[in-house]
């Protein structure tokens, strides 16, 4: 039980849900080249937001490692929106 306590495992899931809901609104809201910027822009908004999460938590230890799989979760998440996206508009 320790080691979860020590991940922080709410603050990686509401980073997980940031890069959920900027990716869904990239996905609904933008259309053609410009999509890919507003991508980024997720992902730059969400690993801001698991900085200040992690930082909250005035833990030293493993927080590369916590900031790291939270920043790949965010990643992940707004691929697999993005993919999810592009299948629904092309069909």
């Amino acid at each position: 039980m320790a080691d979860v306590q020590a991940w922080y495992v709410p603050r990686l899931v509401t980073a997980w849900v940031v890069a959920a809901v900027i990716g869904v609104l990239v996905t609904v809201f933008v259309r053609g080249e410009e999509r890919f910027s507003w991508l980024v822009f997720a992902i730059g908004a969400s690993t801001l937001v698991t900085f200040a999460l992690q930082l909250g938590t005035a833990q030293r230890v493993g927080f590369i490692t916590r900031v790291a799989f939270s920043v790949a979760g965010s990643v992940l998440v707004i691929a697999v929106i993005d993919a999810i996206g592009l299948l629904i508009l092309h069909l």
